[in-house]
């Protein structure tokens, strides 16, 4: 299953895992985050249907967070989520049936079968995990875009790092509320945030040549909503050669469930929450177990093989369509 905020990562994101014939995607559920939960919801629906993927249903999750005043990543991804492109798929998705229901009974239905992917705020799990306290348990696994990696030991700043100068970690932040709640269960959970995101920032001509090169619609789509995209990251993580970058933030999580070989370090850590006095920003870290340490213990990757990435990303967007 696949929980989304559907931007410019999400979608090549959703790329990788409607393209691997190994994969069943359950379900989409939308929440927002890069842009409104009803664009993400649309955002996902286009993407599966450039993709051919027209049987894998997606759902509207949550629309704001639990108690906190809704922020979005409009300055990033675009008002729509999509670069300011105003792309929408034929039909807009409705607000009915909500998505959360839905996760809980496929997971009912499928228990310990399902491998679920959040590549936006953790709404949607804290909403289901308060109807069902043992939700993480129950799946097969869950893999988060989100924290600021692994702490140093007795670290109380983790966002100085400069991995975190422009933009720290939105989709724990946006809802930390969710995010807290989450951490506090036990289960197969692992984060995959923006302190090992961040090490990877790709040129742009990598996607304008595959796209030029294939005439594939999902690469054509990636690098016609990420013009703008790219124009922050260049901006924000600029070059000596003044070469454009965009970052593939979601994908690296997709690649640590398509391809464990490609995570290059990782760590068992419980999750702590800090906050920047400065900001009364609050973040999530992994920290150092202590003695008797009681706080369930999720992985905190920290380090992948890029290069791998990058090599799936390409075999996915050469590859022609139909992709079933």
């Amino acid at each position: 299953m696949v929980d989304t905020d559907t931007g410019v990562d999400d979608a090549l994101a959703l790329m990788l895992l409607a393209a691997d014939p190994e994969v069943e995607i359950l379900a989409v559920l939308s929440v927002f985050g890069n842009c409104h939960g009803d664009r993400a919801a649309d955002n996902a629906r286009y993407v599966l249907d450039t993709c051919g993927r027209h049987d894998v249903p997606v759902y509207r999750g949550s629309d704001v967070p639990l108690k906190q005043e809704l922020k979005l990543s409009s300055g990033v991804h675009g008002d729509d989520g999509f670069g300011n492109t105003g792309l929408r798929p034929e039909t807009s998705v409705p607000a009915e049936p909500n998505g959360i229901p839905i996760l809980l009974d496929l997971v009912a239905e499928h228990e310990g079968e399902i491998d679920y992917l959040a590549l936006g705020p953790q709404t949607n799990l804290a909403k289901a995990l308060q109807q069902e306290p043992r939700l993480l348990e129950r799946l097969r696994s869950t893999t988060i875009v989100g924290t600021l990696g692994p702490a140093l030991y007795h670290d109380t700043e983790p966002w100085a790092d400069r991995r975190f100068r422009v933009s720290r970690d939105p989709n724990v932040s946006f809802d930390i509320d969710a995010a807290e709640i989450v951490a506090s269960h036990e289960g197969n959970v692992t984060w995959c945030g923006p302190y090992v995101t961040r090490q990877a920032l790709v040129p742009e001509d990598f996607f304008l040549e595959l796209a030029a090169e294939t005439k594939s619609p999902p690469a054509e789509l990636i690098t016609a909503i990420s013009h703008d995209y790219a124009g922050f990251y260049s901006r924000s993580y600029g070059r000596p050669d003044t070469a454009r970058v965009m970052g593939i933030n979601d994908s690296l999580a997709v690649a640590t469930l398509l391809r464990p070989e490609l995570v290059a370090g990782a760590v068992q850590r419980p999750l702590q929450t800090f906050e920047d006095e400065a900001t009364g920003e609050r973040f999530l870290a992994g920290v150092h177990p202590v003695k008797g340490e009681t706080r369930p213990i999720h992985r905190v990757i920290f380090d992948m093989d890029f290069d791998g990435v990058l090599e799936l990303i390409g075999e996915t967007l050469r590859r022609p369509l139909p992709w079933r």
